[in-house]
């Protein structure tokens, strides 16, 4: 497995399929707890300008390849709130590819850089179903915290 950090600023054509990658498995995400969701076109292009627009020096997207297809991604941004701090925004694997450390070796690579970047609190969001990245989570040391509920009317 080959892991690369993306640059947006930079001249590598292959943001233009890397990209959208990215941007359909972040919206698609949802879908495996609400079958009924759905993924709109604006939803995707709002995803990739989100990237696009985030300042370079608090941006981290580093991508998981195998014979040069994506097999999973990490997104993080910093924080304004609290200080010192990056959210993951999103967390993917491909279904082949996991339970491989793929997760695992992505947050450790975002560890580092946070600690480059003298950034102390790693947030994340967890669907409750997902018990898999919970594990992997407190594993790694994260600690739960909120639990957001909703009712629909």
């Amino acid at each position: 497995m080959n892991y690369r950090k993306i640059e947006i600023n930079s001249e590598d054509k292959s943001l233009e399929s890397i990209l959208p990658q990215i941007a359909k498995w972040h919206n698609m995400t949802p879908k495996l707890w609400r079958p009924e969701y759905r993924v709109t076109s604006k939803d995707m292009e709002e995803t990739i300008e989100r990237i696009k627009n985030t300042k370079k020096e608090d941006l981290f997207i580093m991508i998981a390849e195998d014979n040069n297809k994506i097999q999973g991604f990490i997104w993080a941004c910093k924080q304004e709130k609290p200080q010192d701090s990056v959210m993951i925004l999103s967390l993917y694997i491909t279904e082949d590819y996991r339970e491989r450390g793929i997760a695992t070796k992505l947050k450790i690579l975002l560890e580092e850089w946070c600690k480059r970047e003298c950034i102390k609190i790693i947030q994340t969001t967890v669907h409750y179903d997902n018990q898999n990245m919970i594990s992997l989570n407190q594993k790694m040391g994260y600690n739960p915290g909120m639990v957001r509920m909703t009712k629909t009317l």
